[in-house]
């Protein structure tokens, strides 16, 4: 029975996804200089008053005398791919704040890279540079 312990494929996956998060956050450390908490709050505001902006449009069309229903329903087409874009926009960037893949001052991100990634990912890269040939 071999005892050696080696990475497990779950444990392994964990660790790029850290790592995957760690990259992704200085990729975009080096884009912008930081986001701050107001800019996320506006964001949000956008979005509510854009769908605002849609649902008067939609209750618009009900109106008896509407004399341009294709141009005001092209207004609401705009208004809800808007809102249905800003929306996806506030989703990733909320789901990357939860990541720690967009720095927010003010937010307590702790370490970039646990000590635990750093050696696992020196040891997977030193077995892999020992083993030889790749088959992909």
């Amino acid at each position: 029975m071999n005892s050696r312990r080696g990475l497990t494929p779950e444990r392994f996956v964990a660790l790029v996804d850290e790592f995957r998060q760690k990259i992704t956050r200085e990729r975009f450390v080096a884009r912008l200089t930081e986001v701050k908490q107001d800019e996320l709050i506006d964001l949000v505001k956008l979005q509510a008053e854009v769908r605002a902006r849609y649902f008067m449009t939609v209750l618009d069309l009900v109106q008896p005398n509407l004399a341009d229903m294709e141009g005001k329903v092209e207004e609401a087409r705009f208004y809800r791919e808007m809102a249905e874009e800003i929306a996806l926009g506030v989703q990733a960037v909320a789901t990357a704040v939860l990541a720690k893949e967009i720095p927010v001052p003010g937010l307590d991100h702790g370490d970039e890279m646990s000590a635990e990634l750093e050696k696992a990912l020196q040891d997977f890269i030193k077995r892999s540079d020992e083993g030889g040939d790749w088959e992909y």
